[in-house]
């Protein structure tokens, strides 16, 4: 996979639609953020990493996942094209990562240096109103995931799975969907078989 045309361009009207009145000066350093590709399988982040460095998914398909002490991944999200991704705890208190990003097709995307949003949102107004309306977003979505894992059963987990990530989900491998979901990938299959006798 090589270099993509418009790139900026397309992270730009991902900036603009979080914080409108952000100005083409403020959105200049952008230009400077590298583009790259991870082959399918490859770590854009992995648990340990001691830098946090965002990435805005151009083009593909990634999962961020957690690694438990039994070696047991528990799939936190998955992100596609015009996604900001970030290991945001290890961003936010300059800890390691425990969380990995992975991708799960070939992957393009803008690399921004390790600190770069953070300098940028102490400079200008644009950036800093970006960062809190990601932040909001972020924190909102988390808590749905928690209420969803603590509250719901397996079935309405496969559904909420299915309305959040509508646009991808014919895209995620069904054993992810199941480590998403926390459930065994048997258990999930009886789940879809229900859903489709019951349909």
């Amino acid at each position: 996979m090589s270099g993509v045309d418009g790139a900026f361009e397309q992270f730009v009207g991902y900036a603009r639609r979080w914080a409108p009145g952000m100005t083409d000066a403020e959105l200049e350093p952008a230009r400077h953020f590298r583009v790259a590709t991870a082959a399918k399988g490859e770590y854009l982040a992995r648990v340990g990493d001691t830098e946090s460095r965002p990435k805005f998914i151009l083009r593909g398909l990634v999962r961020q996942v957690f690694v438990g002490a039994d070696g047991r991944e528990r799939v936190n999200a998955f992100a596609s094209d015009g996604v900001l991704v970030c290991t945001y705890r290890a961003a936010l208190t300059v800890q390691i990562s425990d969380l990995a990003i992975q991708a799960l097709e070939p992957t393009l995307y803008l690399a921004m240096p390790a600190g770069a949003i953070a300098g940028l949102a102490a400079r200008h107004p644009g950036w800093r109103e970006l960062t809190m309306r990601l932040t909001e977003h972020k924190f909102v979505t988390a808590e749905l995931r928690n209420r969803t894992l603590l509250l719901a059963d397996a079935t309405e987990r496969y559904r909420t799975f299915l309305e959040d990530f509508a646009d991808i989900a014919p895209r995620v491998p069904l054993s992810q969907v199941a480590a998403y979901i926390g459930v065994t990938p048997e258990a999930l299959s009886r789940i879809r078989r229900k859903l489709l006798v019951d349909a």
